[in-house]
């Protein structure tokens, strides 16, 4: 009865079908981890561009730094800018404020 049973052809379409969705299922699930991989690559692809990015940026900001720490150690280049920034002077000094002329208005 069992062996009449499996011969039968609708028994045979619905095990076909079966396969057919378990092995579309299945190919639907890799398809899903590949797409989400891809897409994660992707994202990770993007921020390392972003951080090589910061790092250029952030190692010309520590070469423009170091070069200023490096004038500011010396009194020749300290001296204007204590001069600039505070706006102190040493005795017998003056110091010249050039300003920028008012912009006309026009009536």
């Amino acid at each position: 009865m069992i062996v009449r049973l499996a011969r039968h052809p609708l028994v045979r379409s619905t095990r076909r079908f079966a396969a057919l969705a378990v092995g579309s299922v299945f190919m639907l699930l890799v398809a899903a981890q590949f797409a989400r991989v891809v897409g994660t690559d992707l994202k990770l692809e993007s921020d390392l561009r972003q951080t090589r990015t910061q790092i250029a940026t952030y190692e010309r900001r520590d070469v423009r730094l170091r070069r200023r720490i490096a004038r500011l150690r010396t009194a020749r280049g300290a001296i204007p800018e204590i001069h600039e920034r505070l706006r102190m002077l040493a005795p017998n000094e003056r110091m010249v404020l050039v300003e920028p002329r008012p912009s006309p208005t026009v009536h």
